[in-house]
């Protein structure tokens, strides 16, 4: 999702927290910049949706909670907060703010062709810097198509996938997931 930059001043990240509080639109922060974030398209909520349900079924008894693009994801301390699509944290990442997610295990962007660049690259180093993230998704909604990135001891491991029959395991949360459960009511 590309986004716009609305303000043109830099904020501190508590003048950002507070705006967020009231406002009726998502921001991003970037190093004191505030980026509106626009609404998704039908096919990337599906497959934001898709991809939900089956990591809720698959943690289901398990210490983990799945949330949606609607909380924030402390990125970079001080610097970063995003809105991954879809992201799985421990159940204990308990922090006052009830907003914010400090400690994601899996991280998942449905991509366009838009945001594509900062999901591949500006994104890809926030997440895979962050030393509770393990996984890492970059879903595209043009094409089947599912890259997937691991984390193994100081690592990363790079796959992709492109066949609806084809599935892949999430090693942090003990899960498969197939291909095809992802686009759903899209082939």
């Amino acid at each position: 999702m590309i986004a716009e930059e609305i303000q043109k001043r830099i904020y501190t990240v508590e003048e950002y927290l507070e705006l967020e509080k009231s406002s009726e639109v998502k921001h991003e922060f970037v190093d004191g910049i505030i980026i509106e974030m626009p609404g998704e398209p039908k096919k990337a909520n599906k497959i934001a949706g898709n991809i939900y349900m089956t990591l809720r079924l698959g943690v289901k008894g398990k210490s983990f909670e799945v949330y949606n693009h609607d909380l924030k994801l402390l990125t970079i301390p001080g610097r970063k907060y995003r809105y991954p699509d879809i992201m799985v944290a421990p159940a204990d990442d308990n922090d006052d703010d009830t907003h914010v997610v400090n400690r994601a295990v899996v991280t998942v962007e449905v991509t366009s062709e838009n945001s594509s660049g900062v999901d591949h690259d500006e994104k890809f180093h926030e997440y895979i810097g962050m030393p509770s993230v393990e996984c890492y998704l970059i879903v595209s909604q043009a094409e089947w198509l599912i890259e997937v990135y691991q984390r193994t001891g100081t690592k990363w491991e790079y796959a992709f996938y492109t066949e609806l029959i084809e599935s892949f395991e999430i090693r942090a949360l003990g899960i498969t997931m197939k291909v095809s459960d992802v686009y759903e009511g899209l082939v």
